[in-house]
Parts: structure tokens; sequence; C-alpha cells
């Protein structure tokens, strides 16, 4: 199927999605877009339905089946099994993901989302991947967006944009509830309920409990002494969701969610912590058809609490987010979207202080479709931050609460041309800016280790971190495959690099102690490029391949974070799959290449780990008793006992046996 000819049972229902149209948006679902386009289909970049071709960002769809089939527990291991992206596993529990380089622990150049809402962690500006309010049998597609995407997905989407869409209560129907034991005394079980409740409620539910044994070789003497690194990851989670359709035009929701997970973290500075993370989120939201376009808002709230170590302080965060939008057509061939969010994001950094902001941003953006095989998307976001902060004036420390009265503003914007030569050819080129804004902890965090000889404190002064992208992109549908290819060319210019607070910057008798501080570490490039082909072949057999190519030079002042060699220049993946009768079997093969980092071993060293290039392998294998009944072994790192793959805990080889049902 083509741009030029839709059918006009697709075109009609393209129409009733788009903004301005006499049919609300929630009346139709993704599942009756996709059988009629023949490819998955999303809303998230422009508010209107656009096929993944389509969209002006280098954007990549996983899909419930192929979440399903990965064999995988958890969405980083998804992502490591289907894209070129780095993704670092440092134990059992505990991943980061990058975009196009540095890919440190804790990394803040990513924004994800779960139905549109940020789960990306304010205080210390990283995600929790492990506290995400979502079982993986409920999402019904991951949408992976690389490349500064602020202007049109939200705050701090520097580096790139994980979208997880969950099934929607009010179209979807599905329950199922997942068994799953395996080596490393892993445990696991989940149910997820979604559908609707007569013509016009409908209501997704979800719960999950989790318990393993910690990746056993790779923690240092201190870090098992002093700071229960090696604890066992044990996690709980549950989450509700409650849609109505009050009319044909307007539909509201309410969402809530709780995570408790308690593990050995790793931090980006090289170490790991015990730490024990509770979250809980509520959220409402209202989008109604008002005749001239669409309106959406939302307003949410989430709560965090965490514990570092047995005994010590908490640390609360609470961030309100209320927005709102309007989308809607001119004609038939502009599509417009104007926005207003405000943010308000407060942090204890230590007992008696408080550090915080109020944030406001306002954006736009204009989809144009100048022909039936070109169309234009330009984006523009402001950011006006003030930052706010009290209990800092300690004479022992560089900063008081004056220098917390500040205020930052920056824009963020995305270019996207997309044309479609001929049926089967597309070519995308992009070109945005966006900004990393520093995170509570790096603006205000504060602690002292006496005993070790050391402080931390945050950095009021710190500027945002700017990073602008240019990329180029060909895509080509072949029936001999039947399959498509992909080809991505990109350059990134980073200016302003954040250190984290890994920098020493004082030292006794200036102050009591050797005193760690965020800087702006200067300017970095990256340039690469990605590859990714999938097809089918022969009766039930699926492929895919990606690789990516990502170059950095940099020349940054020392820091306790390797920034420039902690991804991997090489990245590739590969997966074979096969299905017949009751049968599934499912391979992947992911090769990472050098890398390195710092690694803290004790209260006053610190080390570099090499990371040699590795092939890693994980499997699946099921079979459908009956037909809402599946029985499947999977593996992880089943090549070798025990592999390092990155400079934390050493990847151990596991086995799991999983039980699936439909109800």
């Amino acid at each position: 199927m083509t741009n030029r000819a839709l059918p006009i049972r697709a075109f009609l229902i393209a129409l009733a999605l788009a903004p301005g149209s006499a049919r609300a948006t929630s009346d139709i679902g993704h599942a009756e877009l996709e059988a009629l386009f023949g490819e998955p289909v999303t809303t998230s970049a422009t508010g209107g339905p656009q096929r993944a071709s389509q969209v002006p960002a280098s954007m990549e769809i996983i899909t419930a089946e192929q979440i399903r089939r990965s064999g995988a527990h958890d969405i980083p291991a998804v992502l490591a099994r289907y894209t070129s992206l780095d993704v670092q596993q440092y134990n059992a529990h505990d991943y980061t993901v990058g975009v196009r380089g540095y890919a440190t622990a804790m990394s803040p150049r990513l924004l994800v989302l779960v139905n549109g809402r940020q789960v990306y962690l304010d205080h210390y500006g990283y995600v929790a991947w492990d506290s995400l309010p979502v079982q993986l049998a409920e999402i019904r597609q991951i949408e992976v967006i690389k490349g500064p995407n602020a202007a049109l997905f939200g705050f701090n989407a520097a580096g790139g944009v994980i979208n997880i869409i969950t099934l929607d209560p009010l179209h979807d129907r599905q329950s199922t509830g997942t068994l799953r034991v395996g080596t490393g005394r892993y445990r696991e079980a989940s149910v997820t309920h979604v559908g609707p409740i007569g013509d016009n409620l409908g209501i997704r539910l979800s719960a999950g409990l989790r318990g393993e044994q910690a990746w056993r070789s790779g923690h240092t003497e201190f870090e098992l002494a002093q700071l229960d690194s090696r604890r066992s990851p044990t996690r709980q989670q549950v989450a509700g969701e409650f849609a109505a359709r009050l009319s044909d035009r307007v539909r509201v929701g309410i969402e809530a969610s709780y995570n408790r997970a308690i593990a050995g973290d790793f931090f980006d500075y090289g170490q790991f912590w015990r730490q024990d993370r509770r979250i809980w989120n509520l959220r409402g939201r209202v989008s109604a058809d008002i005749g001239f376009g669409l309106l959406a808002a939302s307003v949410y709230h989430t709560g965090y609490r965490e514990t570092f170590a047995v005994g010590a302080s908490p640390t609360d965060h609470d961030l309100t987010v209320a927005e709102i939008s309007h989308t809607f057509k001119l004609g038939a061939s502009h599509t417009l979207r104007h926005m207003l969010e405000v943010r308000r994001s407060v942090m204890s950094a230590f007992p008696g202080s408080e550090v915080g902001y109020t944030n406001v941003a306002v954006g736009a953006m204009w989809n144009w479709a100048i022909s039936d095989t070109v169309e234009s998307t330009v984006a523009l976001r402001g950011d006006y931050l003030r930052l706010n902060g009290r209990g800092f004036d300690d004479p022992n420390f560089p900063d008081g609460d004056s220098a917390y009265r500040r205020r930052f503003h920056d824009a963020s914007w995305n270019l996207g041309l997309v044309w479609h030569p001929t049926p089967v050819e597309t070519w995308r080129i992009g070109a945005s800016r966006g900004v990393s804004l520093p995170s509570l902890y790096d603006l205000g965090y504060r602690d002292s280790f006496p005993a070790f000889g050391y402080q931390d404190t945050g950095n009021p002064r710190l500027q945002p971190t700017v990073v602008h992208d240019f990329q180029i992109e060909y895509r080509r549908n072949i029936e001999a495959i039947a399959g498509r290819i992909a080809v991505t060319g990109f350059y990134q210019i980073n200016r302003g690099f954040s250190s984290g607070l890994s920098v020493p910057v004082l030292e006794p008798p200036q102050v009591p102690y050797t005193t760690f501080m965020p800087l702006n570490l200067g300017t970095s490039r990256v340039y690469g490029v990605d590859l990714a082909a999938q097809g089918r072949f022969g009766t039930g057999f699926t492929w895919g391949f990606a690789y990516r190519l990502a170059a950095t030079e940099a020349e940054f002042r020392p820091a306790l974070i390797d920034f420039k060699r902690a991804s991997p220049r090489h990245l590739a993946t590969a997966r074979l799959g096969w299905a017949g009768g009751r049968w599934e079997l499912d391979g992947f093969l992911r090769y990472a290449g050098e890398a390195q980092g710092w690694r803290v071993v004790d209260e006053s060293n610190a080390v570099l780990v090499q990371v040699h290039d590795q092939v890693s392998a994980a499997l699946r294998i099921a079979y459908q008793v009956t037909p809402n009944l599946t029985v499947a072994l999977e593996g992880e790192n089943v090549l070798q006992e025990r592999q390092r793959q990155t400079i934390a805990a050493q990847a151990p080889r596991r086995f799991y046996l999983s039980l699936r049902s439909s109800f």
C-alpha cells in the first residue's frame, strides 16, 4: 500500500483520526489502523496518525508480537535484541540505554514515556528501568526515536526517546498471566487485564512480583563490606487505568501506579550501592474534539523516595506536571499543534535542605503535506526554568542559598523532510537541537564522607548541555526478501557536556575534604551510520539485522566518567526466528566492540576497566500446549558461563522456564 493510493476506507479512518474532524481520536484504535495500512501506526510525533515510514524523525517500532517472542524479561533486553541501541546491563536488574554514544550508567540523555507520561526521573536525571509501571504483556508497541526530539516529544529528550504504548482499555481486550522460574534463584509472577466494560468504559490493570540473585562476580571488597552491593534484587509493581468515553467527542482517563525495587545499583561514577526505591504516580487526562481540532490536557504527580544504604537519610523527590495541547488541521495539507507545559520538581538534597525548579515550556508544531510524496515537519519548544534552594549555607561548601536563585532559558527545535520518490522508497532528512537541563542532583545534591576524606556538592552554575544532530535516512521495501532495508547517516555536536558528580574541584585546606562537583566538560562530536534490515523467507522464518557505527571525538577534562569511550564504536545485532504448528524458535546474537570506564574500588582509589569486544547470545524455544497456554525455555548469555560486557559486574549464563496463559 502506498501514500499515493490509500483505499477509501483507510482514508476515512485517517480523516476521522485527524484533529479537526467530526470524530474524536479515541474512537479508532491502533489495531484497526495497522490492519488497514499494513504497518505499525503512531500518533506520537505530530499528533495525527502516521505510518512508521512517514514519521519526520528516525523511528523504529517494536511490536507486541516481537516483544512476546524476544524471550526478554525487561524492556532494555527487548531493545538489545531488536535494535542497535547501546544497551548496557550492569547487574541482573540494572540497565542503561544509549543512543549514538555516551552510554554511561544513569545516562541523562534519553527520555522515556509510557503513554505520553514521563518516567525519566528528574532528580538524578535518568531512567530506573526496573521501576517502570508496566508489564511486557500489556505493551502494544515500543517506539524508538533517535536523536534530539524535545520539540516533538517533551522535556530533556536530548539524545532520543523511548515511547511505550500500552493496550487501550476502550479498544483492546486481553488478559494474561505469566509465571517464570530460572537459574540465579529467579522467580516471577505477573498478571494483566485490559478490556472494555460495556460500550463506553474500559479498564487496564497489571501487577507483578519478581526476585532473583544479583550477579555474583565483579563487586569490589569495599562494595560488599560497606555498601551492601550484592543485595538480591526484588521488585513489586501495580498499576491501573480507568478510561471513559463521555461522548463521541470526549474521552477521560485516570491512571495510578506504585513500584518498589530494592537492589544493588551501579552509579555513574563507577560504584555499586544498595538502593531502596519507591515510586508512585497519579495522572488524570482528557481529550476532546472541540469542532476545530483536538484539545488534550493532562495533570500528573510522581512521588519518589530512595534510600542508598541501611540507616542513611532518604532522598525525596516530587514532580508535578500540567500540560495542554491543541492539534488541528488547516485544509487538507496542514496539521498544527501548540502546547503549554508547567512542571514543578523538588528534591530534599540532604536533611534540612530543598532544591527545586519551576519550568514553563511553550511549543508549536507544523506538519505540511506538500504533495502526495513530500511532507515536512517543523517543531519549536522554549523552556524557561527558575531554580531555587534553601538550607545550603554551610561554610564547608562553596555555594550557599543565594547561588540557587537563578534562571535558565533555552530553545529546542526539530526539522524533518520525508520524500517518497517511489511507492517502495523513503528518504528522510532531519536536523534538530535538543537541550538537556541539569538534574537536581547535579544542581543541588550535597553529602560528606569524613571517613573516606571526600564530599560531594551540586553546582548551581552548571549550564545545560546542548545537542545538535543532523541525519539522512534511506529506506526501501524489497519484495524479494519480504521486508525492508534502512541506512541512516548522522553527525552530532554536544556542547557543554555535563560531568555529573565526578570531578574533584577543591582540595584541603580550602575545604575540609576533597570536593567533587559537576562541571561542563567541553564539546564533543560523534558521527556514524545505522544499518537495518529485516524480512521473511521459506515457511515461518523471520530474520533481522542491525548495525551501528558511532565514532566520538572529544577533549574533556579528567573525570571519573569516561564519556568518550563508554560506548563501543561498533554494535551489531542479528536474529532468526521460526514458527510452525505449535512451535516457535528464536535466536539472537549481539556484538559489541571495545569500551572502557573508571571503577571506584575503595574509599580513595579508582581503576580503569577495559571491556574487550564480545559476542553474546539469547534464545527462546516455545510450545503452545493449548490455544491459551504456552510454555517456553529461555536463555541469556548462553555462550559463556560468565562474560564481562560492561565495567560493572560480569554477566552469567542463565536459563528460565516460563508459562504464559491467556484467559
